[in-house]
């Protein structure tokens, strides 16, 4: 959201811009239903008021709500528990009394209409951009970053988090083929869910003794260290099956680097002809592009350019313009 608001605050001077954001008092489940539903609305009566994210208040018509996505309401063991699924009822209710909605992609437009029964013209489609810390590095910065960070000096990067529908599974599945074929080994970077989650995926467990050679698993990454991280993989790949935008293969593609991606959900909208959209459960696929982009120089390279003139289309200025144009609907 601080990328949108300084956009907007940018492109738009005039426009004023109030934020406003829960007290600390106002922790636990119900202090967060109290401020979304009872506090902000309150807060923000006679302007137009943006909710950037899934929690449309059900008294609050003039409301602009952004939808990220929903997987709660995709997925089954994502909604799950009383709690939650209480929640994802009041979230639904809110969703089908808000007259005017923003998607990040065409796919959550009509999960909208498939999942939640709203109404399809009430959605405006307003892709996220990219920020600028994304650009390519030259040789030099890619070996100190891989330096720095403890990389291999070639590898293919999973930069995610590491729950049910992130599918880090394929790739597992996959890798003993690329290491065969082009020794490149895959490093797996980024937070893995709680234990008790019930979205928790121990995806190492029935690993084969030989990912020893090819596998480097890491934790979670600083933001300060992502562009880094990326510029110096040499292949991106993202086998998500469920996703509202897709940032990260957005990421990596303005990072200079190939990006393999599920053909799935919002994935397609994002990538376009600039990366390979694989089947999300088909190992072969997988292991068969890795091991043509990190053995074929030339097809690297296009893959690259591909990438950063697709990336270069997805800005902050551009996602601002579209917004303001909402908000001004709204406020009509």
């Amino acid at each position: 959201m601080n990328f949108l608001v300084h956009a907007l605050r940018t492109g738009y001077p005039d426009l004023v811009i109030d934020e406003h954001t829960p007290a600390r008092s106002l922790s636990g489940h119900a202090g967060k239903v109290a401020w979304e539903q009872a506090l902000w609305p309150r807060r923000t009566r006679g302007a137009v008021g943006h909710v950037p994210y899934l929690a449309p208040p059900l008294l609050a018509p003039r409301a602009v709500v952004t939808v990220h996505d929903l997987i709660p309401m995709a997925i089954p063991a994502y909604g799950a528990g009383r709690g939650q699924a209480l929640y994802v009822r009041l979230v639904r209710a809110g969703l089908r009394r808000t007259h005017t909605l923003i998607a990040d992609s065409e796919w959550t437009r009509k999960d909208l209409a498939r999942l939640a029964s709203v109404s399809s013209d009430r959605v405006h489609v307003v892709p996220l951009g990219v920020d600028t810390r994304f650009r390519p590095g030259d040789a030099a910065a890619r070996s100190h970053a891989r330096q720095r960070l403890g990389l291999p000096e070639r590898f293919g990067l999973f930069l995610s988090t590491r729950d049910l529908r992130k599918n880090l599974g394929v790739v597992l599945a996959a890798w003993p083929d690329v290491w065969r074929i082009c020794r490149l080994p895959l490093v797996v970077a980024g937070r893995s869910p709680r234990e008790e989650s019930r979205v928790y995926v121990d995806w190492f467990a029935d690993l084969d003794p030989s990912a020893d050679d090819w596998l480097h698993v890491y934790g979670p990454v600083d933001e300060r260290d992502k562009p880094n991280l990326y510029r110096a993989a040499d292949v991106f790949v993202f086998p998500s099956r469920y996703e509202g935008f897709g940032l990260d293969p957005l990421e990596a593609m303005a990072s200079g680097v190939p990006v393999l991606a599920a053909n799935a959900t919002s994935l397609p909208e994002v990538v376009g002809d600039a990366g390979q959209l694989l089947p999300a459960d088909d190992p072969a696929a997988w292991s068969d592009a890795v091991s043509t982009v990190a053995g074929d120089s030339a097809t690297a390279t296009e893959m690259r350019e591909r990438g950063l003139a697709r990336a270069a289309t997805f800005t902050w200025a551009r996602t601002a313009e579209l917004t303001h144009a909402v908000y001004q609907e709204a406020a009509a």
